[in-house]
């Protein structure tokens, strides 16, 4: 199969619905290397090739580098030419590695739907995984798992990290990477001027006025520490973001707990900067 820039590609996931991933770029040697994104089309019906879903990626973290092995019931639905800033995704992308095999990236929204629709189910699926392949796509621990331990955290005591830190040491190795990734990923998503203009005395203004990253970040630790609520409203109205306080402490709770668990010290880099002005595309 002839893979070629701007294709879009479908496939059906075990729920009868359709997802899809779109072709960035492609070097065609010995095997197939191309840089593609899961989009956000998930539907029951195969999609027209002017659907404005099959032009978004389904999340900032859906990029990927692959090698093309062997496909088998994908479905070609068209070519469109990339956008300026699809083109411009190819520069940022130098930095991945490779990343899953095609059709982990097409089972991506599937298993996300399957989360949320049947978490019972979803949590099967996750152990019955013999091949490792969905706890690879799903990098970071499950959402329900994450803001579980979020809500241990108690503001009021003198160690408000110990019950969160206690239950993530009991949990294995890799859940403690997934909860870092979660973490990383949700710091990340904040840094934005918009949240940044939003956090009180310390507030960016413009680049000529003193601003602190590291205090914009450990504001940003507080939103998420105030838990599942609190940091979803702080995404959609950056002026609700905490004013003057911060919690650098969080920070801390995952290297912490890992060396509980291990006696190790904690060397893990997550697949997301956190530090403040990592999000490009928040501080346009």
């Amino acid at each position: 199969m002839e893979f070629n820039s701007g294709d879009i590609y479908i496939y059906q996931t075990p729920n009868g619905y359709y997802s899809a991933i779109r072709v960035l770029i492609t070097q065609p040697k010995e095997e197939y290397k191309l840089l593609v994104y899961s989009t956000r089309y998930f539907n029951e019906a195969k999609p027209d090739i002017n659907n404005p879903q099959l032009y978004k990626p389904l999340d900032e973290y859906s990029v990927e580098w692959i090698k093309v092995m062997k496909v088998c019931n994908i479905y070609f639905v068209g070519n469109q030419p990339l956008e300026p800033w699809e083109e411009g995704i190819y520069l940022r992308s130098r930095k991945l590695g490779f990343g899953y095999d095609l059709h982990s990236l097409f089972l991506g929204p599937y298993y996300r739907w399957l989360e949320k629709k049947d978490p019972e189910a979803f949590e099967k699926v996750l152990e019955e995984d013999e091949t490792g392949k969905l706890n690879e796509f799903e990098k970071s621990l499950p959402s329900k798992a994450f803001w579980e331990i979020i809500s241990l955290i108690d503001f009021d005591a003198d160690d408000p990290l110990e019950k969160a830190r206690d239950k993530l040491a009991s949990m294995t190795e890799k859940q403690i990477k997934q909860f870092e990734e979660a973490l990383a990923q949700k710091l990340y998503k904040l840094d934005t001027e918009k949240h940044a203009r939003s956090i009180g005395k310390a507030a960016y203004v413009d680049e000529e006025t003193f601003f602190s990253p590291d205090f914009f970040l450990y504001a940003r630790c507080l939103a998420v520490a105030k838990g599942k609520g609190f940091y979803e409203h702080v995404v959609k109205h950056p002026e609700a973001m905490p004013k003057d306080d911060e919690f650098e402490e969080l920070l801390t709770l995952v290297a912490e707990a890992f060396e509980e668990k291990t006696e190790d010290e904690w060397d893990y880099v997550p697949s997301k900067d956190y530090e403040t002005f990592s999000n490009e595309r928040g501080w346009r």
